[in-house]
């Protein structure tokens, strides 16, 4: 029973780390026709709702060079998270990196969003995401999701 227990608890993390990962690389490419408005077209689109101030503008039309290292690093992560779905309980350091970078990257925006105008669009958006990360993250750890008399680590 108790195996039953543990590999259905891993199953959970495992389905976790694949969704997360492939729900990120989805988002992302979602996201660059979505938001930043401007990222791909370099202005707003006719039509499209303002959400607050427009960012700085950049040299290179709307490309904002802080997007695209953002970008690399969930898209690492994304990888990652695929990859280690075939063994959650040895890849747990997965969860723990993105329950802490995900929260510390959250609460530096809060403010942030305060402080720069052009950014409180992120109060709304971005910033809920990532404490909804951390918590499914918190959740589904591999660690508490396998019977405390079989944990190691």
């Amino acid at each position: 029973m108790q195996s039953s227990n543990l590999n259905n608890g891993l199953e959970q993390s495992a389905r976790v780390m694949r969704l997360l990962g492939w729900g990120l690389i989805i988002g992302m490419a979602l996201a660059a026709f979505v938001y930043s408005p401007g990222f791909l077209w370099g202005s707003l689109p006719a039509g499209f709702p303002q959400l607050g101030p427009a960012h700085p503008e950049s040299p290179y039309n709307g490309l904002h060079p802080y997007i695209f290292m953002m970008a690399t690093l969930y898209l690492a992560w994304a990888i990652l998270m695929i990859r280690g779905a075939n063994d959650p309980k040895a890849n747990a350091a997965l969860f723990d990196f993105g329950i802490l970078a995900n929260l510390l990257h959250g609460l530096i925006m809060i403010p942030l969003a305060f402080i720069y105008p052009n950014e409180r669009a992120h109060l709304y958006a971005d910033i809920p995401l990532l404490f909804v990360i951390c918590a499914v993250l918190w959740i589904w750890h591999p660690i508490r999701m396998t019977p405390a008399a079989t944990r190691t680590r």
